[in-house]
């Protein structure tokens, strides 16, 4: 039967980068790592690693299994951690990020201040920004992101659509040209964010599947979409904000949706979270609040 500890050195050997900083971070001598990593070649019947004096390099098949036995030992160590966590109050600290607008960040602030009522031994740290974080890479245990999931290795739960809508101050459209068709918005004077998915094109599209794309003519931008509503709602121009940052001043008419049959294609907003993870009970407490408190917002259909 094979040796899982002589798996998880090679694991750990291919992770450091060499057997030196392999047993340096497991307090072991160089040459345990070494004799374990050839004693698992061995009953493989395979070459695992090539070994130079300068550097190890995986073979195809031990790039193959070192794939293969990092996720097994990750499922394994989850299932250690979810079982020997499984009784326990959650402690410690949860990392979250999140888009960095009004709307989400004061729902996110109401979702941690319900759950720090319930665990108070669990400190929060919220970062709210428009960057792609990478939550393995920089510690993250949960984050909140809009659009096409890239990162297969997260567990994610859909929980709902968001859209960019085109709005104006009924100030700026009652001395603006007439506006009946996305062609018309070459007449006038749009609000621009800096980066896509607006950017000089606006493209937009009917719940009926009719499509348009416009060249927005030059006038102001900003990076942040809460600058753009402002700058809308002191009736400076057109603005294609998210649905979610507006919906307040929709329902109260201080902005108008222009062309209200167009928007921007649908984008499906995600919580996500590393898979090992999730056995944690700060995480497993966190998840429901804000799924629901998500789906309650994201319930947006404008006027």
């Amino acid at each position: 039967m094979q040796d899982l500890n002589s798996t998880m050195l090679f694991v750990k050997v291919v992770v450091a980068g060499s057997f030196t900083k392999a047993a340096s971070a497991l307090g072991v001598p160089k040459s345990t790592v070494s004799d374990k990593v050839a004693q698992l070649e061995k009953e493989l019947g395979v070459t695992l690693l090539t070994r130079t004096t300068r550097r190890l390099t995986l073979t195809d098949v031990g790039n193959e299994f070192f794939r293969k036995a990092e996720q097994g030992i990750s499922q394994l160590q989850g299932a250690a951690e979810e079982a020997s966590q499984s009784q326990r109050a959650p402690t410690g600290l949860l990392r979250l990020t999140a888009p960095a607008d009004i709307l989400m960040m004061n729902n996110v602030v109401k979702v941690v201040a319900e759950y720090r009522n319930k665990f108070p031994d669990v400190k929060v740290e919220v970062d709210f920004s428009d960057r792609y974080v990478d939550l393995v890479a920089e510690g993250y245990d949960v984050a909140i992101r809009a659009g096409a999931l890239e990162d297969s290795s997260l567990m994610a739960k859909r929980v709902g659509v968001a859209q960019l809508f085109l709005v104006a101050s009924e100030s700026y459209l009652q001395k603006a040209p007439p506006l009946k068709s996305p062609k018309d918005l070459r007449n006038h004077t749009c609000l621009k964010h800096i980066e896509p998915p607006s950017d000089d094109i606006w493209a937009l599209q009917t719940k009926q599947g009719k499509t348009a794309k416009i060249q927005i003519p030059p006038g102001m931008s900003s990076n942040a979409y809460p600058a753009l509503k402002a700058l809308a709602l002191s009736g400076q121009g057109i603005a294609l904000v998210p649905n979610l940052m507006c919906r307040a001043e929709l329902s109260e008419k201080k902005l108008l949706r222009v062309l209200p049959e167009w928007a921007t294609p649908e984008v499906p907003m995600h919580l996500v979270y590393p898979a090992q993870r999730f056995s944690s009970p700060k995480i497993k407490e966190m998840i429901p609040l804000l799924e629901k408190h998500l789906r309650e917002i994201m319930d947006v259909r404008g006027s």
